[in-house]
């Protein structure tokens, strides 16, 4: 048997490379998500809603938790500024989100 070029050797190491790297970027999208559906929990606490805006507010809600377990962290902030403006609730200016802190 004759050995492994080594090119193809590495490739596998690249290939397993690039999936673990593909992990931690949806695990950091996911993990932003779920920071903002928590803010957006605490957030909502004291909110007199009426039913109407209850009704309007859950499946926005719901929408935002099913695509942040997709990954897909765009849309989830979209449904959670949604949300936070049918409740009347403004987002919070904090120290995540200051320019001073690089973001």
């Amino acid at each position: 048997m004759s050995p492994k070029p080594r090119g193809r050797r590495f490739a596998g190491l690249f290939h397993s490379t690039g999936a673990a790297l593909t992990l931690l970027v949806v695990a950091a999208a996911q993990a932003d998500c779920r920071l903002e559906l928590e803010l957006i929990g605490s957030d909502l606490k004291g909110v007199r809603l009426t039913e109407q805006q209850k009704l309007q507010l859950a499946p926005l809600i719901d929408d935002a938790q099913k695509r942040c377990r997709l990954g897909r962290e765009e849309a989830a902030q979209h449904y959670v500024a949604k949300a936070r403006a049918l409740a009347g609730i403004e987002r919070k200016d904090d120290d995540l989100d200051s320019p001073a802190r690089g973001r």
